[in-house]
């Protein structure tokens, strides 16, 4: 972890982006529609010592922590968690097969100004589920065929998107690097986060 702090406070001052929570401005403290690298778009976690993000990936669990990434489309930020079926339950019945997975979104609105900038705040405005199950054919959809191939199968046919006139306080961070390929991030914790942004033929959400 201390050297990869160290690396992280290295690449921080070489940051090429002046303002990287610009993307979050409001409308009105905007400051140009071409400023570049942006942090919208998709992004796919590749470190972090989060304690809340590494604990996921329990030894024994229900279901097997895929991916983890990050969808920007301002003023959304989307937390996207993957699930797969775990291979001590690929005999059971009604578990779905090995291409099966769950997505998890953690929707929250993002906010930023120019004198804020490079922190983004955080608020909680709704959740997201759905699922994709390779083995189910559409024309074996329905409740019970879904519920038979599995949970991935069942939240395929039935998403679920929950998001109410309700937002609540969901943290902050701040953005240490941005380019057009990387970001660094640092929450209000003090937990460090890099992600790399995902090409468009190989986007997994």
């Amino acid at each position: 972890r201390d050297k990869a702090k160290s690396i992280i406070n290295e690449l921080s001052k070489l940051s090429p982006t002046e303002e990287p929570a610009a993307a979050y401005y409001s409308d009105a403290q905007a400051t140009s529609d071409d400023i570049v690298p942006s942090l919208a778009g998709k992004w796919t976690l590749i470190y972090t010592d989060a304690p809340d993000i590494t604990s996921l990936d329990a030894p024994v669990s229900i279901q097997k922590l895929g991916r983890i990434g990050q969808e920007c489309d301002p003023p959304l930020i989307k937390n996207v968690i993957e699930w797969k079926r775990p291979s001590w339950a690929s005999s059971l019945p009604f578990s779905g097969d090995e291409d099966s997975r769950i997505l998890q979104k953690i929707v929250t609105e993002g906010a930023s100004t120019p004198a804020d900038n490079p922190t983004v705040d955080l608020k909680l405005v709704g959740l997201e589920i759905s699922g994709t199950n390779g083995s189910m054919e559409e024309s074996n959809s329905g409740l019970v065929n879904s519920l038979l191939n599995g949970p991935a199968a069942l939240f395929e046919q039935n998403p679920i998107k929950l998001q109410g006139p309700l937002k609540g306080p969901f943290g902050k961070f701040d953005i240490l690097y941005l380019d057009d390929e990387m970001r660094i991030t640092k929450t209000y914790q003090g937990y460090y986060t890099v992600n790399v942004r995902q090409e468009k033929e190989n986007e997994w959400f």
